[in-house]
């Protein structure tokens, strides 16, 4: 004697439906276990992070001016700065800024390249 139909969809379709409700559960307790380890070595760095505090304060050395090559803005030696600023290891001073002479731009050194490499 075989099922019917309607017993063979009732079937799957309860079946379908209670493993990804499952499925569901466990990535989200995944989740919550992976976002409490973070957490916790976050702490832990702060943690590590907390320095005695200082009584004087060292003087700031204060860095001249970047000598700057005509017709550059102000916000581009400001960007330039801080992009090295930020990808330096220790302090930095950035002495200065000229352009790069003789040079295409990036698109018209895509366009060379694409139309003079070989097939």
């Amino acid at each position: 004697m075989e099922p019917s139909i309607l017993t063979v969809v009732v079937t799957g379709l309860v079946l379908v439906f209670s493993i990804l409700v499952l499925l569901y559960f466990i990535i989200s307790m995944q989740g919550r276990i992976f976002k409490s380890i973070e957490n916790k070595k976050q702490a832990s760095k702060t943690k590590a992070k907390v320095s005695p505090v200082k009584t004087s304060p060292a003087p700031a050395a204060v860095a001249p001016a970047p000598v700057v090559e005509a017709g550059i803005p102000g916000e581009v030696v400001a960007a330039i700065s801080a992009a090295v600023t930020a990808m330096a290891d220790g302090p930095v001073a950035v002495r200065s800024i000229t352009r790069a002479g003789g040079r295409k731009n990036g698109w018209g050194l895509a366009a060379v390249y694409s139309y003079t490499q070989p097939f």
